[in-house]
């Protein structure tokens, strides 16, 4: 059985659903649909909560810093995920600085070698590919998100 966002979605997602979780991406220009995603999401319960990557700046880290550390910057991604939404910022050299907010934000921010693993130049692609996206849509989304989309990843399951 194939479930469908409606069609008149701006992003239509099918997802081969059974028993088991499988991890969904959708890469998304604008916010405004991002918030209307995750309110489709919210109403489902067939849906884990969402982490949204999403790249601040391409070369000036502090400036990036200082935008994704402004309160309100914070309090939006928590008004709209939850409050107790874990996040974060890494620097990954092919595409910038990135924010990170949702439960998959340990799995980015988590150090190797006092690195942390989203900012190693395979390490976007390896969190992916480990989650079970396919070779092209792991491609296709970290290629997204270098342009600037939103990057929304989650999980899916339901029991038939």
């Amino acid at each position: 059985m194939y479930k469908c966002f409606p069609k008149n979605s701006p992003m239509i997602s099918k997802l081969k659903i059974t028993g088991r979780q499988h991890t969904f991406s959708e890469t998304i220009p604008q916010l405004e649909n991002v918030e209307k995603f995750v309110g489709r999401i919210a109403e489902n319960r067939l849906y884990s909560p969402l982490t949204v990557l999403l790249k601040l700046g391409q070369y000036d880290q502090q400036k990036s810093k200082s935008a994704a550390c402004n309160k309100g910057f914070i309090n939006y991604w928590k008004h709209l995920l939850g409050p107790s939404t874990e996040f974060g910022l890494f620097f990954n050299e092919d595409i910038g600085t990135i924010f990170i907010v949702g439960p998959y934000s340990a799995l980015f921010l988590q150090e190797v070698d006092g690195k942390k693993l989203g900012a190693l130049s395979q390490g976007i692609y390896g969190i992916l590919r480990g989650l079970g996206l396919s070779d092209q849509k792991t491609s296709e989304a970290i290629r997204k998100l270098g342009e600037g989309q939103y990057l929304l990843l989650g999980k899916v399951s339901r029991d038939d």
